[in-house]
């Protein structure tokens, strides 16, 4: 068990359910990235009907309780028969955006292979993009002061709409510990590792809301199309409703989003690194 999942065990009876201000409106739009599903194979029967179940549940937990979401797609993860899952998820009426051929970090590599990939995903993806088109950079990072004004140029010429995120639950460590975990004794693990990651996620929407300064601003959530969430995304659901949000589509939570996290790159004249921070 690694430190993070003994902290949030630690915070997760104290904070998983505080109530914010109850007299304020709070609205949230969840976003669902590296859709189709991260690390599913289907290479065997077997791996095939796994990766549909995992799939479905996520669409089922979305359905069930009336939440509409948004799912960025990595083109180059699209495994064979995996074209019906983007094809499932926008027929259920939620929305699909490009996060790019193969998942590169802006902040990490020349800036003409980066618009490349983006335009490759984008000609790949264009039978199931929905309107508005959003786009999600990889892990949130938005270049420097050379790199991104001509990823933004690009994607204004592509109609593309920027997706930024106001909470982060940072799922992907969480969901590496189920991996560990062997597969016949996953369902036992997961009820223990749901109680930490809701308390973790919790704990960066009452961060969220505390940069806001008391301001009705709309947080947009950053999850991923994996193990760990087909298990957790309806208790995720039923914590911000218990806490008395309201879930909105993406092109609601844009008119008036909350403090956005960004992760910006070296500014190559200076040579200093800027730490990722809230972007205002």
């Amino acid at each position: 068990m690694n430190k993070l999942l003994v902290r949030t065990n630690i915070l997760a009876s104290a904070i998983l359910f505080s109530n914010v201000t109850a007299a304020e409106v709070h609205e949230i739009a969840i976003t669902i990235d590296d859709l189709p599903l991260v690390a599913s194979k289907m290479n065997t029967p077997g791996n095939q009907q796994r990766s549909t179940d995992r799939f479905m549940k996520i669409i089922q937990a979305l359905k069930e309780n009336n939440v509409p979401a948004t799912g960025f797609v990595i083109a180059g993860s699209i495994e064979k028969g995996q074209w019906r899952f983007l094809e499932q998820f926008r027929d259920a009426g939620f929305m699909i955006g490009n996060h790019t051929y193969s998942h590169q970090d802006l902040n990490h590599i020349n800036v003409d292979k980066y618009i490349a990939d983006v335009a490759r995903a984008d000609k790949i993806l264009s039978p199931v993009l929905t309107e508005p088109k959003y786009f999600r950079y990889p892990y949130l990072a938005e270049g420097n002061k050379l790199s991104k004004p001509k990823v933004l140029a690009y994607l204004a010429e592509n109609h593309y709409t920027i997706a930024p995120v106001t909470i982060d639950s940072k799922d992907y460590r969480f969901n590496e510990q189920l991996y560990h975990v062997p597969y016949r004794m996953r369902e036992a693990y997961v009820g223990k590792l749901k109680a930490s990651y809701l308390a973790y996620i919790w704990s960066q929407t009452l961060r969220a809301e505390k940069l806001a300064k008391g301001q009705p601003v709309k947080q947009i959530l950053l999850i991923h199309a994996n193990l760990l969430n087909s298990y957790a995304l309806g208790d995720i659901i039923q914590m911000y409703k218990k806490n008395g949000y309201t879930f909105i589509t993406l092109t609601e939570a844009l008119k008036n989003p909350a403090p956005v996290l960004s992760y910006p790159g070296v500014d190559t004249e200076t040579t200093k690194t800027i730490n990722p921070v809230p972007a205002s």
